[in-house]
């Protein structure tokens, strides 16, 4: 919709015999209205002044007029799945060639030309530069997650650069946007658009507009006010040459004598290829394949599976609804390998004002907008409402582990989703109104579970005939999560504790007591 389209809304109406305090309230409306667009000052300006013209006609030619030369009005932006994107064949069959390499190199390695002490060297490779990934890249700078001394930054930096995964000016400029405008248009690896582009798809086609214009919104001020990151932006490609080649290849060729052919195909190309998929699955499978306990309306998931193998990156759904933390998981989480070293290096001063979310958003955030998977203010069935690959090993830790629901694709209006918690309403961070609003959900969550549950089991009931006893030994076995339930039913069970509040007794103790920051 352009201006134009206002003309018979706002711009154009008949403003001759209105008062002048109205005429000032209706221009001060239409303002308001256009301040949260792309609109410029002067383009407002001359909307005002096209609502003083008499004449219908003038003001529908002068609007017309101004609308030709104005940009639309970008209110929302969402996925457009008739868009065609166009591949650009120099990277698609670079990346074909460099997963070939990569393959070769894995070859080497599995049929013994590769000595021990390589293979051992490119696996701690993996994960030493990948914290520069994570660790550097991701919860430090992209998400201003905690603060941290020179030296860990210089060296963060340094293994950001080994893992050779862009400058890291552009990584966190690219990851801003996927937070900010996350699964639209907007978003450089768009997961509705599939699993394939969100993993490599995105970087082997053009950028779709829509990533162009709303990159240049992204506020990058923090980096390029730090002469550490711009030098690395400046001399990427030296750098990289360097760090990222020659480095890890010279290692097992100076130390051990290895071949250098061996050297390069797996301390070069085979490492680069799985850190960049492990980094690909994030966009990709932690969007596709998972539960979401925090926010059921945003394609992002909790995966253990990819948890463990990247590192702690894996627990999607909470990271994009507390992008902030810098903890990337509730309660840090299992196998969140970087939040285990930041707690560390904070314990030796090195890193300090780590941020994260209260339990009191957490917990909002859970009954609010949850799937139900949550393991303390979750339910039962929702628990149960998943499916796996051919319904083999229904356990968290396999790959294809995800919720039966899955999202409608998302609008989101053009100021996108908040990534850090000063950009949240200052509602949102009232631990009061939190608390209270907490105890309505709870015990509306808490109606809803056992009316659902009632009805499931008066519809077992009705079908099978159960007799009285035969009934409490069903509800025992089956629904123990549901003292309401029973109550209803009146089946009663006398050795069941009451689950929830234990756990939750167990999630305030543990929890940090902090809004903002988090210091052990």
């Amino acid at each position: 919709m352009g201006v134009d389209a206002l003309s018979a809304t706002f711009a154009c109406c008949d403003m001759v015999e209105m008062e002048p305090i109205a005429k000032k309230s209706l221009i001060d409306q239409r303002n308001d209205d256009l301040s949260e667009s792309t609109i410029t000052n002067k383009t407002i300006k001359e909307i005002i002044e096209c609502e003083k013209l008499v004449s219908e006609e003038e003001k529908v030619a002068r609007m017309r007029e101004i609308g030709a030369h104005t940009p639309i009005l970008p209110s929302e932006i969402g996925t457009d799945f008739n868009f065609k994107r166009k591949i650009v064949w120099f990277n698609a069959i670079g990346f074909l060639l460099l997963h070939i390499a990569a393959l070769i190199g894995g070859i080497l390695a599995l049929t013994g030309y590769a000595k021990f002490y390589t293979i051992l060297y490119t696996a701690w490779l993996v994960y030493a530069s990948g914290q520069g990934v994570t660790m550097g890249a991701h919860r430090l700078w992209a998400h201003r997650a905690f603060k941290a001394n020179l030296f860990l930054r210089v060296f963060l930096l340094f293994m950001h650069t080994l893992a050779g995964q862009n400058c890291l000016w552009v990584w966190v400029r690219d990851h801003r946007q996927h937070h900010k405008y996350s699964d639209t248009d907007a978003d450089p690896h768009n997961a509705n658009r599939g699993f394939f582009f969100s993993h490599i798809g995105w970087l082997m086609s053009r950028k779709h507009p829509k990533v162009i214009e709303y990159g240049k919104k992204i506020d990058m001020s923090d980096l390029e006010a730090d002469p550490w990151i711009m030098f690395q932006k400046r001399h990427y490609k030296v750098l990289y040459t360097l760090f990222a080649l020659l480095f890890p290849t010279a290692v097992p060729i100076l130390c051990w004598n290895e071949d250098p052919i061996v050297a390069l195909f797996l301390a070069y190309f085979t490492r680069t290829v799985i850190q960049l998929n492990v980094t690909w699955l994030v966009n990709s499978a932690a969007h596709l394949f998972g539960t979401r306990p925090y926010d059921k309306t945003m394609l992002p998931v909790e995966s253990m599976f990819l948890g463990m193998l990247a590192a702690g990156e894996g627990w999607h759904n909470y990271h994009h609804a507390f992008p902030w933390d810098y903890r990337a998981s509730e309660l840090g989480t299992p196998y969140n390998l970087t939040g285990y070293f930041i707690d560390r290096l904070a314990e030796r001063g090195w890193i300090w004002d780590r941020k994260t979310a209260s339990p009191n958003m957490v917990k909002n955030r859970v009954l609010r907008t949850g799937d139900g998977s949550h393991g303390v203010y979750g339910n039962e069935l929702d628990r149960r409402a998943v499916k796996t690959f051919k319904n083999w090993w229904k356990h968290p830790l396999n790959p294809s582990y995800t919720s039966l629901y899955f999202p409608q694709p998302k609008t989101l209006q053009s100021n996108g989703y908040a990534l850090i918690s000063d950009e949240l309403d200052k509602s949102e961070l009232d631990e009061d109104r939190l608390k209270r609003e907490n105890e309505d959900l709870q015990q509306k969550r808490e109606d809803d579970d056992a009316r659902k549950q009632y009805n499931i089991t008066k519809y077992i009931v009705d079908k099978t005939q159960m007799g009285d006893g035969e009934l409490m030994s069903y509800v025992n076995n089956n629904i123990k999560h549901s003292q309401q339930t029973k109550c209803t039913l009146n089946v009663t069970d006398a050795q069941e504790v009451d689950k929830v509040q234990r756990n939750e007794a167990r999630f305030r103790f543990r929890s940090p007591s902090s809004i903002a920051t988090h210091e052990a």
